[in-house]
């Protein structure tokens, strides 16, 4: 039992009036009186994933027996279990994050009725970490009477605006937990286009590619990682906007893929220690250390040693920055990159083509 130690009645009566009106005030953001009715309506659009991955041995010639004798697998298989949501119910699409069924060859997707379906992987992209799914059941046909959860503007999105999310962490399946955004525009360093919602709603191992919701039952973002020192929520959970997924839906349906433009450079951020060791006459933005042969780049008039500043206008402090800026456009389109180049500032229009396949291109390629 605690107690309250008051100078005098006056005093503790004011204290008591206000220790109630703030925990009045925590319980209506945090809680308020229909998040159940709420909840209940959106989690049979929540789903849990269940991906497993098989990975083939290569024998070495003359090991056969040796393998065969120690009953050594040939496959091995990997699961993955991670979260989603059903963005379209007559199409029986599921959005969830790429790193939850990377490199599946099998998918299920279990409803909270425990009705469990196959997926066929319709699209992934790599850099904002999705996957867009299509699941189907015996028949081959979209299961009937899925319910879909609405899409909310991430751009309205408020600092300290309550939120909760439903995901399947530990395996414990459609489990909700309430927070708000603690912060936006976040970048964490685990991808090219980090811009993520932050959130203290409790997001752990198996939350991947779970909505997170705003108090009107819409996803704003879609959960994807955490820091943490022990592996488990630390109050620190972070979120793809929604906005950000609305805009790539359409390219994974038709084309399995997001299409991304390319500059065909690598480049590095130009520190003062690095101005001043190139005696170079800027301190900020990124320096071209080298181009892709033929690449946009390249065929635009670039040289090692530029020093590109804004691209249509966007200031460029780093690499990020550019990788951010030039993804704001589609492939075949130009734009306007302003650098300098020795004692000069000059512009230069790149036609932009889209990014070839990774593996023929050095890392860090932009």
């Amino acid at each position: 039992m605690s107690r309250v130690f008051c100078s005098s009645k006056k005093v503790c009566s004011l204290f008591l009036l206000l220790l109630s009106s703030w925990s009045a005030a925590q319980a209506s953001v945090v809680a308020p009186q229909n998040l159940p009715d709420l909840v209940e309506k959106v989690l049979p659009g929540v789903v849990n994933i269940s991906s497993t991955t098989v990975s083939h041995t290569d024998i070495p010639m003359g090991m056969e027996d040796f393998f065969q004798f120690w009953g050594i697998p040939r496959e091995r298989k990997q699961s993955s279990l991670g979260s989603g949501f059903i963005i379209n119910a007559e199409q029986g699409w599921v959005l969830t994050n790429a790193h939850v069924v990377r490199n599946a060859t099998e998918v299920l997707v279990s409803m909270i009725d425990k009705k469990t379906f196959n997926a066929k992987i319709l699209g992934i992209d790599a850099k904002l970490d999705l996957a867009l799914l299509k699941i189907y059941d015996s028949n081959r046909k979209v299961p009937a009477g899925l319910s879909q959860v609405p899409f909310g503007d991430s751009d309205k999105v408020r600092i300290a605006e309550p939120v909760f999310a439903v995901g399947n962490p530990f395996s414990l399946q459609h489990t909700v937990t309430v927070g708000i955004i603690s912060a936006k525009n976040r970048t964490i360093g685990i991808g090219p286009l980090d811009n993520f919602l932050q959130t203290d709603a409790s997001i752990n191992p198996g939350n991947s590619g779970g909505p997170l919701f705003n108090l009107r039952g819409e996803v704003i973002g879609i959960n994807t990682a955490i820091f943490s020192r022990t592996g488990q929520s630390g109050g620190l959970g972070f979120a793809i906007p929604s906005n950000e997924a609305k805009g790539v839906i359409d390219d994974l349906v038709r084309y399995g893929r997001v299409p991304r433009p390319w500059l065909g450079i690598l480049a590095e951020r130009l520190t003062p220690a690095l101005a001043q060791y190139y005696q170079l006459k800027s301190d900020k933005g990124v320096v071209v250390y080298n181009l892709v042969k033929r690449g946009p780049a390249d065929r635009a008039g670039l040289d090692v040693g530029d020093i590109i500043i804004s691209i249509d206008g966007s200031t460029i402090l780093e690499p990020n920055d550019v990788e951010r800026a030039i993804n704001k456009k589609a492939p075949n389109s130009n734009v306007t990159i302003r650098l300098i180049r020795g004692s000069k500032t000059l512009e230069r229009q790149v036609l932009m083509t889209e990014l070839p396949q990774r593996e023929q291109l050095p890392q860090g390629t932009l």
